[in-house]
């Protein structure tokens, strides 16, 4: 399960969640490709995020959700999106942020996430070390 974080999300936020799961295989889109899709349409970033295999991770609920319709209207495949909601998370909250996203990928490391929406919730640092 590889992960990319979208324009908005601290590009810290990958070396964070590698610190709290080392195996954890997760980039930013600043970095990712050289960064040459910093900026670009959604629909470009979710097809190239496909290519590459990787999952999205977005605070923005308000133009990929339409977008998604329109990809599964056309039958066309993503590789996956987990949103982030403001009220669940500041967009500051690194450390909430980490704690979630590691653990999400501890739990769903073998998942199958075409086409999978989900929103990513609140976990403690307890949390990682159960099952």
């Amino acid at each position: 399960m590889k992960l990319l974080l979208d324009e908005h999300i601290w590009p810290g936020l990958a070396s964070m969640v590698k610190l709290t799961l080392p195996a954890a295989d997760v980039e930013s889109i600043h970095t990712f490709s050289g960064g040459r899709f910093l900026n670009c349409d959604d629909a470009e970033i979710l097809r190239e995020a496909r290519r590459a295999g990787r999952i999205l991770v977005t605070f923005d609920v308000n133009t990929i959700p339409a977008l998604l319709h329109e990809m599964a209207a056309a039958e066309e495949l993503h590789s996956g999106v987990i949103f982030i909601s403001a009220k669940s998370f500041a967009q500051n909250d690194h450390q909430g942020l980490a704690l979630a996203l590691a653990g999400l990928l501890r739990d769903e490391t073998s998942a199958d996430w075409t086409n999978r929406v989900m929103f990513l919730h609140k976990r403690t640092g307890e949390d990682l070390h159960r099952g």
